[in-house]
């Protein structure tokens, strides 16, 4: 039994030399390991096997370890994808390495961006805690980023509004936590009810409706706004089931509105003229003669 091996492959794939140790590898049954070429040394005290996850060897090589929205992801919280790895480090810009060798320059150009922090960095951490890593989003991304981010991280149990709360935030940041929504069950939800709320349109997450189930946002009393996700809805069941749903909200005397990943992402004013031309003919209300026919009192 390759000793080293199995102890590297059991950690993703990379390990401290503090955790081989702790594990029962001796430095010498590392270094030996090395020279057979079943570990490579990617940084002192570092070892990695070949297929280990890029992103993890890449923070490792720079001199940091992951963190921000590359953690995040890995939790399942929604995030956009800036198609960088995030990387949180103790050292100075001079100090650290490209993820192949020598300087590292413009972080940019090896698809990094580098968070420096404060103190030190427990050098045998591969990734940031949750908490660590939420932290890190308010210098880095856009406030709606942020908010929608800290939603999908409340609603999956993550994360509680307590512990945000005791975040080293500076004022500006400390009011995100005032539009923050758990109930929100995607970052493109967040994203539209922050859109209809800078226009002064007030909505609410996840209603249920009888005979529907929870529509994502409801306007008023009967404008109910869908958000399709990239990957979402993408079977003919899930299509068939989406189709159900409407048709039910129209007999309901509900309007719906359906919008997609690139409607709200890219081309957001187009929903915005929409909903406000159905908001300024207060269409988004039960009216007298929708009571009349019976209609409403159906939302909770």
């Amino acid at each position: 039994m390759n000793r080293v091996l199995d102890i590297v492959i059991a950690h993703n794939g990379i390990a401290h030399s503090s955790t081989l140790r702790a594990a029962g590898a001796s430095d010498s049954m590392v270094a030996l390991a090395v020279a057979r070429g079943d570990v490579a040394r990617i940084r002192n005290g570092w070892v990695a096997i070949e297929s280990a996850p890029r992103e993890l060897v890449n923070a490792v090589a720079v001199g940091g370890r992951l963190s921000c929205i590359s953690v995040l992801r890995m939790h399942g919280i929604w995030c956009a994808d800036d198609r960088y790895s995030h990387i949180s480090t103790s050292r100075r810009p001079g100090r650290l390495r490209s993820p192949i060798g020598g300087p590292l320059g413009n972080p940019a150009r090896w698809g990094l961006k580098v968070h420096v922090i404060a103190g030190r960095h427990d050098p045998s951490r591969l990734v940031d805690t949750i908490d660590e890593a939420l932290l890190h989003l308010f210098s880095c991304h856009a406030r709606d980023d942020v908010i929608a981010y800290l939603d999908s991280a409340l609603n999956l149990g993550l994360t509680t509004r307590s512990r945000l709360a005791e975040l080293p935030l500076t004022d500006t940041y400390r009011a995100y936590l005032e539009l923050l929504d758990p109930a929100a069950q995607s970052g493109l939800e967040t994203k539209a009810r922050l859109g209809f709320r800078r226009r002064g349109i007030g909505c609410r997450s996840q209603v249920h409706i009888a005979g529907v189930g929870f529509v994502d946002l409801l306007i008023g009393d009967r404008l109910v706004i869908e958000c399709d996700g990239i990957n979402w809805h993408s079977s003919a069941r899930a299509h068939d089931e989406d189709c159900r749903r409407d048709l039910e909200l129209h007999r309901l005397g509900y309007i719906v509105i359906r919008v997609t990943y690139r409607q709200v992402m890219f081309d957001w004013a187009n929903i915005d003229e929409v909903v406000r031309g159905y908001v300024s003919r207060r269409e988004h209300r039960w009216s007298a003669r929708h009571r009349r026919a019976g209609l409403g009192f159906r939302a909770a």
